[in-house]
Parts: structure tokens; C-alpha cells; sequence
């Protein structure tokens, strides 16, 4: 897994390097003029920051892309086996917007609101999980949103979502999926870290034979 940042990190710098190889024979050329050389480095950093994200995306899926298990399931069944989650008595919660599935902890669930508000989470964590049934491809996309507790399950406020990406805590295999981690009875110690959403999340689409990647969106 850290061969895969070390690859994304490359990436970044490969990245930074060629607007550097850009920059520089036109900074050359125009360094007799720094009015020219004002809007030539202001150009370069609109497009390059412009670019950036789009870029991260783009290597992200490929860096970080898994092969599932065997022939793929259907993606009604593969939703039904992460939704499967709903029937569990755990605080975790699977949610569908749109096309997309977002897999979050049950905070708004009067249960589980008072064992997450008083376990010192500052933050909450969303796996958001997009299907692409005709290339049997489920992207996965990190986001973590600010959480302000209050007096209910009601009143809990969520806002931001500014992180996106690709965080480090994934395993594959070392838990091996919806059904044996989050199974209807199963006695399971949350320590509420993102790892325990996304690791049976992750290795429950691969067994069932779709491909995982990560995204920014």
C-alpha cells in the first residue's frame, strides 16, 4: 500500500516538473520584462492549480485500483449486500443519494447518538460509493466532514466535506466483508476510525467480483 502513495507521490512531482519545463523557457525569454514575466507566472499558476485536481483524480484511479474475485455480480445484488448493513445492530448506516451509496456512522440513529457524540469524534467519516455496472467498477471516495454534537440525535450538525481523497487506513483481505464484520448479532469493538467502514465495504465489492478504485469524486 505505501508503494502506491510512493507512486502517487511521484506522480505529483512529475506533475509539478513539467509546468517547471513550461515555465521555464518562456520566464527565459521574458526576463528582460517583468510586467511580461508577471502575467506569465500568474498564467502558469491559474492553469497548473486549475489542474491539479482534475490530475489527482485521474491518477488516484489508477494507482489505486484493485481487481475483484471472480465473475461479477449484478449491481442490484451487489447493492443489496452493502445495504445489508441497515439490518445490522451496529452504528453504522448505508444511505443512497441519488445513484451514489454513502456509508457513514449512525449519528441521527437516538441508539448509537450518544455512544458517537461522547467517543471524541470531531469529525465524521463517508465512504461514498459510485457503481459503474457496465464496467463492473465501484469508485470509492473518501470525504470527512466537520460534526458539531448537541443535545439529540436530531440536532447534530455536519458540514464541510473539503477532504477528499484517498486515506491511508484500507486493508485488503485483513477483514473479509459485510457479512462477517457486520453480521446481525456479531459483537464488534468500534474504535470508530474510517478503516472500520471502508475495509468490509471495499473487500465485500471485491469478492464479489467488481473492481474497486479511488477517486476525488
Amino acid at each position: 500500500m505505501i508503494g502506491r502513495f510512493v507512486l502517487a507521490f511521484a506522480a505529483v512531482l512529475a506533475y509539478l516538473g513539467i509546468w517547471a519545463l513550461v515555465l521555464l523557457p518562456v520566464a527565459l525569454a521574458a526576463r528582460g520584462d517583468p510586467e511580461i514575466m508577471l502575467v506569465v507566472v500568474a498564467a502558469t499558476l491559474v492553469l497548473s492549480g486549475g489542474g491539479i485536481i482534475p490530475y489527482l483524480d485521474f491518477v488516484a484511479k489508477r494507482i489505486f485500483r484493485y481487481k475483484g474475485e471472480g465473475p461479477p455480480v449484478a449491481e442490484a445484488e451487489l447493492r443489496a449486500l452493502l445495504a445489508a448493513v441497515n439490518d445490522a445492530d451496529i452504528p453504522v448506516t448505508v444511505a443512497e443519494r441519488g445513484r451514489k451509496l454513502v456509508v457513514t456512522w449512525r449519528y441521527v440513529d437516538a441508539k448509537w447518538w450518544e455512544v458517537l457524540s461522547k467517543s471524541g469524534l470531531r469529525s465524521v467519516y463517508e465512504l461514498h460509493v459510485k457503481l459503474d455496472d457496465r464496467r463492473k467498477v465501484a469508485t470509492l471516495v473518501d470525504v470527512e466532514k466537520s460534526v458539531r454534537w448537541s443535545v439529540g440525535p436530531a440536532h447534530v450538525r455536519v458540514w464541510g466535506g473539503y477532504f477528499r481523497g484517498v486515506m491511508l487506513e484500507y486493508s485488503i483481505g485483513a477483514q473479509w466483508g459485510i457479512t462477517e464484520n457486520f453480521g446481525v448479532g456479531r459483537i464488534y469493538a468500534f474504535r470508530f476510525d474510517p478503516a472500520e467502514i471502508k475495509n468490509p465495504v471495499m473487500n465485500t465489492i471485491l469478492r464479489n467480483g467488481w473492481d474497486v478504485r479511488f477517486g476525488l469524486w
